[in-house]
């Protein structure tokens, strides 16, 4: 019994870790397709019309078409439209709309358009391109993707597409080359610092689209030694797109620069941080001493204080000379006789 909840187990993280398969390849009727496009379904496109056409002028469709294509054959196998090739070397040159020529009245069965995208390294803070430009490494840069392939990722254009169906590829790498995969929003080990996934794989369904978890990418985040997890220098992002294997069919119909088509990188130079300089310290043969007079100290200046105060002495006196006693004995002696009389 454990072991079956063992195979089931296995099985649930085998079918999530599978990589989807890419169902972009069923087109709507009037859905735009692209130049490049193979094994495409234009099934539900096409209905009963077998030639497809195209005008110059939509306006005036009354002369013969300008070129045309049998997508359908009488008494054939239709593997043609459920594996159509939007050919450079046939559609190259005639974008735009595709009617059914045999069947009246006409209706638009494709549009045909050249893929286009670029990516641009973009400032947050003040909605600007700074693709190519030196910045300060405090800037908050995300990217910013410009395409009109976001049609192919429309449920109303593609019938059976599912959210794991996306064909853009983004890559970020620091000056030294290497791939950068997750954005930290602070140093390493700090308590508020959380670890985002570069968003690599945007699922893009609008002309404009900017980056995810870029606002949160602290350049001055540091690893667990003490270095800067993001180094000074240059900073390049790589947009590639491969939408119903579309490289490769430039590649083989020998069509060279498809900058612009499949692939577009765009970089920018963070500016190492500002050095604070230390306030400089005088030097010791610059310093004027002054004489200085010796002042004493609080603590010297109590101790010199008598700690008792001073002790009373007795008053001493030098005695008479002794004639002058003699004449007071006399006078006494005399005053006691006359008091007798």
């Amino acid at each position: 019994m454990q072991g079956k909840y063992i195979l089931s187990a296995f099985v649930v993280i085998l079918l999530v870790c599978m990589p989807a398969a890419a169902i972009t390849n069923k087109i709507a009727a009037g859905a735009p397709v692209f130049v490049g496009e193979n094994n495409l379904n234009i099934a539900s496109a096409i209905g009963d019309c077998h030639v497809i056409a195209w005008w110059p002028d939509e306006g005036n469709m009354s002369g013969p078409a300008a070129t045309n294509l049998t997508v359908k054959r009488l008494n054939e196998a239709n593997d043609l439209i459920t594996h159509f090739n939007v050919s450079p070397q046939i559609f190259d040159g005639y974008t735009g709309n595709w009617y059914c020529e045999d069947k009246k009245p006409t209706f638009v069965v494709l549009t045909v358009l050249e893929p286009q995208l670029s990516i641009k390294v973009w400032d947050v803070d003040n909605n600007k391109d700074v693709s190519g430009l030196s910045v300060p490494v405090s800037t908050n840069v995300t990217y910013r993707v410009d395409t009109n392939l976001y049609q192919a990722l429309g449920y109303y254009n593609r019938t059976d597409l599912t959210p794991a169906d996306g064909f853009f590829t983004i890559q970020l790498t620091d000056p030294y080359g290497k791939q950068i995969s997750n954005i930290y929003t602070s140093s390493v080990g700090a308590a508020s610092t959380q670890i985002l996934i570069f968003d690599s794989t945007p699922f893009i369904t609008t002309p404009t689209y900017l980056g995810k978890n870029m606002n949160d990418w602290n350049h001055l985040s540091r690893d667990a030694s003490g270095s800067f997890l993001y180094p000074p220098g240059i900073y390049t992002f790589t947009l590639t797109q491969n939408l119903d294997h579309m490289q490769d069919s430039y590649t083989s119909a020998g069509v060279s620069g498809s900058n612009g088509k499949t692939t577009s990188s765009a970089s920018v130079m963070f500016l190492p941080p500002p050095v604070l300089t230390p306030a400089p310290t005088l030097q010791q043969g610059n310093v004027t001493t002054l004489p200085i007079t010796a002042q004493p100290s609080v603590t010297e200046s109590v101790s010199t204080m008598p700690t008792t105060a001073p002790v009373a002495t007795k008053t001493t006196y030098a005695p008479l000379p002794e004639w002058i006693a003699v004449i007071g004995l006399l006078i006494a002696l005399i005053c006691v006789a006359r008091s007798r009389s």
